[in-house]
Order: C-alpha cells, then sequence, then structure tokens
C-alpha cells in the first residue's frame, strides 16, 4: 500500500505538470494560422486545413424545387443533367484522367448527400441517340456516358466597398459568390458549347445573347442563393483559358502570385463574372429549349479550359468559404481519349 500510494503520488504531479504545459504551445500553435485569412485571394491553403468551415453550409438553405432534367447543349447528343449516384464511379474516373489532382472519396460523395453541394453540381452526359429522339432522361442508363462535368460551391461575399450595396437589393440575405470548383471535359466532345453549357445550367434561365451580354435571366438557382458573382482562377500562362473566359462576359479582376504552387510560372489571374438582377424581373426556369442555345456562333468554343482548385483537396469542402480555391485551364490537344492526350493537353498543369 506504501508503494502504491507512492506511485500515485509521483504520478499526479507527472501528468500535472505535462497537462499544464500543452496549452501554452496550443495557443501558440492555433493562432498563427488565425492571421493570414485577412488575406482573401490566397487564403485556399488556409482554408483547406479548417475544418469548422463545413458548419457555415448551414447558413444556405438548400436548393428546394427539382433540378430541370435532360438540359439540351448545341451538341445533338449531349444534355446537361443532376448527378446521381450511377453517375458517380464515371465522374470519378473522368476527374482523374483530366486533372491531376486525386480527389478525395467525400469530395464525390458531397456531390450526392451534400444537398446544397448537389443543386450546384452537373454532368454531361453523351447518348446513342440525338437528344430529340431521346424517350427521357436516364432511360437508357446503359449506353449513356459521363463526359464531363462542373462543380461549384458558395461563398459569402464580405460588404465592404460600396459596389456591393447593390447587390444587398437583389435577394435576401448577404450576397453570395459562386465559385467554380472543378469544369472538365473531354477533349473529342470539345469545342460544341458543352463547357458553356455545364456553366449556363446553374446561372440563366436564358443565356446571354451574343450581341446583348446582359440580355440573360437568371435562373432561380441564382436568385434562390443570391447569387451575385461567378469567380475562378484562371493560370497565368493560360491565355486561352482566359479568352474563354472573357468571350462570356468575365473580367479580370486581380492577379496571385505565387497561387499554384507546383507550376512555373506559378502565378494566376482572378476572373469574375458580376450577375446582374432583380426580384422584378421574371423569372423563368430553364428548359430543354430554352436552355439549348447556350453558346453563341460568334464566341470562343469551350475547347481550350479546364479548370481545379489549385491545393490538394484531402479536405472536406463541402460548402462556403471565402474565395478561396482555384482553378486552371488546359490546352487542347488532339482528340485522343487516352490519357496521354488529355493529361499532356495540360499546358499550363494545375497541381
Amino acid at each position: 500500500m506504501a508503494y502504491q500510494l507512492f506511485a500515485k503520488n509521483q504520478t499526479r504531479p507527472a501528468t500535472s505538470s505535462s497537462s499544464l504545459s500543452p496549452p501554452p504551445t496550443n495557443r501558440h500553435s492555433a493562432r498563427p494560422p488565425i492571421h493570414p485569412p485577412p488575406v482573401q485571394a490566397p487564403q485556399s491553403a488556409v482554408a483547406n486545413t479548417s475544418g469548422p468551415q463545413r458548419s457555415k453550409e448551414e447558413i444556405f438553405v438548400p436548393y428546394p424545387h427539382d433540378i430541370i432534367a435532360g438540359v439540351a447543349t448545341p451538341h445533338p447528343h449531349i444534355t446537361v443533367e443532376k448527378v446521381n449516384t450511377a453517375h458517380i464511379p464515371s465522374l470519378t474516373r473522368i476527374t482523374g484522367l483530366l486533372l491531376p489532382i486525386r480527389y478525395p472519396n467525400s469530395f464525390y460523395i458531397a456531390i450526392i448527400t451534400d444537398p446544397v453541394i448537389a443543386s450546384l453540381s452537373r454532368v454531361a452526359i453523351y447518348h446513342d441517340h440525338p437528344v430529340a429522339a431521346a424517350p427521357g432522361s436516364g432511360a437508357s442508363a446503359g449506353t449513356d456516358k459521363v463526359i464531363g462535368g462542373i462543380r461549384c460551391r458558395l461563398e459569402r461575399v464580405r460588404q465592404a466597398e460600396d459596389s456591393n450595396k447593390e447587390t444587398e437589393n437583389q435577394g435576401n440575405g448577404c450576397p453570395t459568390n459562386l465559385y467554380i470548383q472543378t469544369l472538365h471535359l473531354l477533349s473529342p466532345y470539345r469545342g460544341s458549347g458543352v463547357a458553356a453549357s455545364l456553366l449556363n445550367s446553374l446561372l440563366f434561365a436564358s443565356p446571354p445573347d451574343r450581341k446583348d451580354k446582359d440580355s440573360y435571366r437568371v435562373s432561380e438557382l441564382v436568385r434562390h442563393y443570391n447569387i451575385c458573382s461567378v469567380t475562378a482562377h484562371v493560370h497565368e500562362a493560360n491565355e486561352e483559358g482566359l479568352e474563354w473566359y472573357i468571350a462570356r462576359g468575365f473580367k479580370v479582376d486581380g492577379d496571385v502570385a505565387e497561387y499554384y504552387r507546383r507550376l512555373k510560372p506559378s502565378g494566376a489571374k482572378i476572373v469574375r463574372l458580376d450577375l446582374h438582377w432583380n426580384e422584378e424581373d421574371e423569372i423563368q426556369p430553364p428548359t430543354e429549349i430554352n436552355a439549348q442555345s447556350t453558346t453563341s456562333p460568334g464566341e470562343v468554343e469551350d475547347e481550350d479550359w479546364e479548370k481545379v482548385e489549385a491545393e490538394d483537396g484531402e479536405e472536406g469542402d463541402h460548402g462556403i468559404q471565402h474565395l478561396n480555391e482555384s482553378q486552371v485551364f488546359e490546352k487542347q490537344d488532339t482528340p485522343s481519349r487516352k490519357r496521354k492526350a488529355e493529361y499532356d493537353s495540360h499546358k499550363p498543369q494545375v497541381e
């Protein structure tokens, strides 16, 4: 018993002294990551390691309406669809083929399980039959195949500038930015406006006219989330990718030095599209007919792009963050579907 009492007395100060020492070290180690976030553009590295940001998803009420199925594109055999469970294996394979980043399973699972992310994600489906002859979306799931997709997330816009005051009247709550996380398409199907259709299916009930870029009507999805802008990052050496954005109304909104750490050069350009709308605008949901002309004949076709996050993406970034992630475009190579053609086509390769 004497030995046991001695052992207890000996272990108590050891545990108490050890328990007193971690708090200051933990506090000091926790403080440095808190300081970088005020820098708005390069926050991706910090945001990727911050778990609490998942709770911010709860701020957004999921889109309550059904996603329109079978939205037509300029290509007669391709439609834009909502992502379902059957699409995930092909979408995972294509993303791994086209982009040099290996996303965790949670990245794809969230497209199905997270209602906010699900409403902001689409896939491009190639049908063996012309779309006009299709009996209905999913009717021939055995022959239809995934050829590309888009995934976005929402970011609250900090209302620090006077220009943001106008956006307060565009809907209830704080204005929101739509950030394009990934946008990719197999090279044989590029040049037909399919990539633009993927983006437009989220943004517009009626896409912009070739002669009048302001003639569009935003989608109910945009209204629901109060989206006032769309942003992306483009590798500084990817001139054709930048032209793709500019042709669709985006403007260069800044530069970020050393954004792509594994690329040379490593800088990125921020591109931004401001959406102008108000509550009085007529609401007309997208249909298979009015979504068909998603790319104007005189615009740059969508063969020279590929967008992806700059960081490795191990985090569960399924929701809202503040202008963090990045994506760049790839230059078109040959129409081969093989990995070499797709992988080599990333001239300004992303990390």
